[in-house]
């Protein structure tokens, strides 16, 4: 199949559809979830140091992944302009260098993030971390409730 030709019946059934239209707000709930009730952990089990390490790490961990959205959804949309177009130079957006930017900007800040917590005695680097794995947690707890209503309606 080339470009010019039309893609094949790729039809995704009603059911599937609104399935997954609900994947974006499963996981920044259960980000929320996490967040307070990892936060309110830390808190009860090692205080108020730790518990704001993690909220940190937990509010960097969101913004990385609504950034991430974000670019992903430009990065899209800008290839898909160009496949439709059919020419032989891509023309970016004009706001896929902003896009760009704060995909890599994302980084930085979490290294920044971590580099002050690392030279402050008082913060925990170990909650930040768990923290940044917030949303790789929600995630994955999404992939296993998809493959769980995959097999429940097989």
């Amino acid at each position: 199949m080339t470009l010019n030709e039309p893609p094949p019946n790729t039809q995704i059934p009603p059911a599937e559809q609104r399935l997954l239209a609900g994947v974006e707000p499963r996981i920044v709930r259960l980000m929320w979830i996490l967040a307070v009730a990892g936060t309110a952990g830390f808190w009860l089990a090692r205080g108020g140091s730790w518990a704001a390490s993690y909220a940190v790490g937990a509010a960097l961990s969101a913004l990385s992944f609504q950034w991430m959205k974000t670019a992903v959804g430009a990065l899209a949309e800008a290839f898909v302009a160009h496949a439709v177009s059919g020419s032989a130079q891509p023309r970016p957006r004009r706001g896929t260098t902003g896009v760009v930017a704060r995909f890599v900007l994302r980084y930085a800040l979490i290294g920044l993030a971590a580099y002050v917590i690392f030279r402050s005695s008082s913060l925990s680097l170990a909650a930040f971390f768990a923290g940044l794995f917030v949303a790789i947690a929600a995630i994955l707890a999404e992939v296993a409730y998809q493959v769980y209503c995959g097999f429940r309606d097989t």
